[in-house]
């Protein structure tokens, strides 16, 4: 079974890393813009950098989310997403200080959580900004919510509906490959030490 010890990243490293992580990212959301997929993709490098650090996943993070927002696509607006970006940061965090060491199972958990949080998240996001400024829904679920809410289902609930699915793919997925990053990275690092 797969063990990782959670040691402390040193703060330089976090920054570093935080900055790396950051541009595989945009890069993640480049190909995305190029042949888009009905998943999110955008927390892979933020979950990996959540596992060195609080401070590497909320830098991956925020810079991800500004260059996104307001230079790629010119309407700050779009911020208020960072706030599951943050969230994911924080599952993670709490999940590594509370397990020093996760295995399969722990995995397949923290997707769950993430998940059910993200998409309930997301949901009361939209809803918001729906009032708001009559928000467009994500192509992601746009279709789904769509259906739901001409059959008279209340916005929040034509939100979260669709989400739950699509987060629990896209969840697996990012959580599986940020972890597998984590995973290679550390060993790079922890080899580069010994040298």
């Amino acid at each position: 079974m797969t063990k990782i010890e959670n040691t402390k990243t040193p703060i330089v490293t976090q920054i570093i890393l935080g900055f790396l992580f950051a541009a595989l990212n945009l890069g993640v959301k480049f190909l995305q813009d190029l042949n888009p997929i009905p998943l999110y993709m955008d927390t892979i490098f933020t979950i990996a950098a959540s596992f060195f650090g609080g401070l590497c996943g909320s830098i991956c993070a925020t810079l991800h989310h500004v260059v996104c927002s307001i230079i790629v696509e010119k309407n700050a607006s779009g911020l208020v997403w960072s706030l599951c970006s943050y969230t994911v940061v924080l599952i993670i965090r709490l999940y590594v200080r509370k397990r020093k060491k996760q295995e399969f199972l722990d995995i397949l958990l923290i997707i769950f959580i993430m998940a059910i949080i993200i998409s309930i998240e997301g949901a009361l996001i939209f809803t918001v900004m729906n009032v708001l400024n009559t928000y467009r829904e994500e192509s992601q679920v746009r279709f789904m919510y769509s259906f739901l809410s001409r059959n008279n289902l209340p916005v929040f609930v034509s939100a979260l509906l669709p989400r739950v699915p699509v987060n629990i793919l896209d969840k697996g997925i990012c959580v599986s490959l940020g972890y597998l990053c984590h995973k290679g990275i550390k060993k790079l690092l922890t080899a580069a030490r010994k040298a």
